[in-house]
């Protein structure tokens, strides 16, 4: 009789361990795939919230106004049913400290400025000359072009109150929205500029209430006459009249600002 041949004790086993291999592969791309869904499901949530209090920050700046000094805020998304996201904010002020107009000015639109800071880079525009060495070492600033003196002197005045208008309106929003993913904690970092001429304002620099009525934020903002922007903590003068504390100029309220300014 002719005998059949099976397999192997070491055939069985080889056998064995290249099926658990196989297994083990199919399982790690499986959990793998699962992983990756569960987390773009909870990036995209991420998306949306931060998104929806993106928009919710800036109109509480828009109705409030900025503070003069940076703000940090934070919160949870508890009220739209994701308790295990979390938030925080920043609201960025400009640093102009130690910086001159014309440095600035020159840095926003790369126009040159003279060594020492001043105008006699930009005069050289309008055909001015530039600084100048002497003979004793010392620095000596000579323009060939008295125009261009004279318009550099009336163009300064213009720079420092574009400075303060850029302090004062433009904000830089740093929002984070981060959440706990296992042992590891995710997060997704939201950047955006603001520009607001103040308390009550919109995106188009105008105020339009939904319910028609304005805010007490609005009602009770005093501003400057000048340039209308909202100024913090005014205090009443010696003839009466309400004046900024930093420079004791008079400051008139918002809604008399806006009437004037046929906003209203």
């Amino acid at each position: 009789m002719r005998r059949t041949r099976g397999f192997t004790l070491l055939e069985t086993v080889v056998a064995l361990a290249i099926l658990a291999l196989a297994l083990m592969a199919i399982f790690d791309i499986n959990s793998g795939a699962v992983a990756n869904h569960a987390y773009a499901k909870k990036l995209t949530v991420a998306t949306l919230l931060a998104r929806s209090k993106m928009t919710d920050i800036e109109q509480k700046l828009y109705d409030e106004g900025f503070s003069n000094d940076d703000q940090e805020e934070s919160g949870d998304f508890s009220e739209e049913g994701w308790d295990n996201f979390k938030w925080r904010a920043k609201i960025v002020a400009p640093r102009t400290d130690g910086v001159s107009p014309e440095q600035l000015i020159g840095a926003i639109f790369n126009l040159p400025i003279g060594t020492g800071g001043d105008l006699s880079g930009i005069a050289s525009m309008f055909g001015g000359g530039g600084g100048t060495d002497d003979k004793s070492g010392g620095s000596q600033t000579t323009t060939a072009n008295p125009m261009a003196g004279a318009a550099m002197g009336m163009a300064q005045p213009m720079f420092t109150q574009m400075v303060q208008q850029i302090t004062q309106t433009v904000r830089e929003l740093h929002l984070t929205v981060y959440w706990r993913d296992g042992t590891q904690v995710e997060s997704l970092d939201l950047v955006t500029h603001m520009v607001s001429l103040g308390a009550g304002s919109d995106r188009n620099g105008g105020f339009t209430p939904s319910n028609g009525t304005q805010p007490d934020s609005y009602n009770n903002a005093y501003v400057n006459p000048a340039t209308g922007q909202v100024v913090s903590n005014p205090t009443r003068g010696p003839d009466g009249r309400m004046v900024d504390p930093a420079t004791g100029q008079p400051v008139v309220p918002r809604p008399d600002f806006d009437r004037q300014r046929g906003r209203r």
